[in-house]
């Protein structure tokens, strides 16, 4: 039993292993810059494209919503048949009547109907730039931290070059042990975040992406008055909740319009065949009515409880507008103060690198890994100072793309 069941399982091992291996071949890189993934995530992530299809939802409606509502009903009645007749030679005559029913809006509903579409367009089109920012710096961050991954990568790569062509030695071995360690732990973190890139651009990346560039970008100097000014004035969440309050007055409109009541109008013709009721001859007749009608909107003058919470919906998304405001000020002036540390570990690494740069180590060796590991630390503040950056314009209100 035991000859049988071990080998089955070394077998079944070496399977996993195999598909593992196949597996891991077919993730194949191919390079990427930045401006041509972010191209592709606009066209291809599914919660952009939904947003996408809300705003044509949105425009269909407005066209439905303008529209006058007639709403004709054409009614045709024959008869009267009778199963009983009171004697012998009653005569029932057998009249057709053709009647047509329409309905007349109350005044003002159609316009404030259109106009609640229209601002339904212009809230569409603002939550549609929201998703889309928001997925947009997302995949921004992602393939940031990708990049710097793959430019540690090749400091490793070039350190080790150097290395090579040194003479053999108990501490060259140690280093190139250490780094060929660490090289190759990199590279595995680097294939897990290019994966990680995938997440936002639906099926139309089949390769791994490879970012393009470097994390070089000048450190910049704001006011953050400035900073709280703009993001008050321009951020997407602002513009989106401006236009609900603007759905929301529409909606305060028609909710007010739709008490006005609706008429309905009606004509009938009625046709009467020639016919004889007991020896007597009526001949054919032929008669036309009209009339209205019209509702009593009773309950319109006991409660005004619609209108009470269209208000008080409006209402909200104000109160919520102001509370925005007070958290956009606390949001950008701590965006300021994390961008300005980056900013300072950022002037710190850079002196760092550079002083190994013009002063190095005795030891060749040592000289090797002292500007490996201060440019491994250089390219870490890029990296956070790059990301403060993005995180600080987004909170301002600035949705610029930094250039690689």
């Amino acid at each position: 039993m035991r000859k049988t069941v071990i080998p089955f399982f070394i077998l079944l091992f070496l399977g996993i292993l195999s598909c593992g291996r196949a597996y891991s071949e077919t993730l194949n890189y191919a390079t990427l810059p930045l401006d041509k993934y972010l191209g592709i995530v606009k066209e291809n992530n599914a919660l952009i494209g939904s947003g996408k299809l809300d705003v044509l939802t949105a425009n269909a409606n407005k066209e439905s919503q303008a529209l006058y509502k007639f709403s004709p009903t054409v009614t045709y009645t024959r008869g009267s048949y009778n199963t009983q007749v009171p004697y012998a030679t009653y005569t029932s005559p057998q009249s057709s009547t053709y009647a047509l029913n329409f309905s007349i809006e109350g005044w003002g509903k159609r316009s404030a109907r259109a106009n609640l579409a229209e601002s339904q367009i212009v809230a569409s089109t603002s939550q549609l730039q929201s998703t889309s920012m928001s997925v947009e710096t997302a995949a921004l961050n992602a393939y940031i931290d990708t990049l710097r991954l793959a430019l540690l990568v090749q400091s490793y790569g070039n350190a080790l070059s150097k290395l090579s062509s040194m003479s053999a030695s108990p501490k060259k071995a140690d280093s190139v042990q250490f780094l060929q360690y660490y090289q190759a732990a990199t590279e595995k973190d680097l294939m897990f975040s290019s994966l990680g890139m995938l997440n936002y651009s639906g099926k139309a990346l089949k390769d791994l992406p490879y970012p393009k560039g470097n994390l070089n970008f000048p450190a910049q100097n704001f006011s953050s008055e400035n900073l709280v000014e703009q993001g008050q004035n321009n951020r997407i969440d602002i513009l989106s909740l401006q236009a609900s309050i603007d759905v929301a007055d529409k909606n305060v409109t028609l909710t007010s319009q739709n008490r006005n009541v609706d008429i309905a109008p009606f004509v009938s013709q009625t046709r009467t065949p020639q016919y004889v009721d007991s020896g007597a001859l009526y001949t054919a007749q032929n008669s036309i009515s009209a009339g209205v009608t019209i509702p009593i909107p009773i309950n319109n003058f006991l409660q005004t409880a619609d209108i009470v919470q269209a208000a008080n919906q409006k209402s909200q998304y104000e109160m919520q507008l102001e509370d925005l405001k007070v958290q956009i000020r606390v949001q950008v002036l701590q965006a300021f103060l994390q961008y300005n540390a980056a900013k300072d570990v950022l002037a710190n690494a850079q002196l760092a690198y550079d002083t190994v740069l013009k002063s190095p180590n005795k030891d060749p060796v040592q000289a090797v890994m002292d500007v490996r590991d201060k440019e491994g630390l250089l390219l870490d503040a890029k990296t956070n100072h790059l990301k403060a950056l993005v995180y600080l314009w987004r909170q301002s209100g600035n949705y610029s793309v930094p250039t690689l």
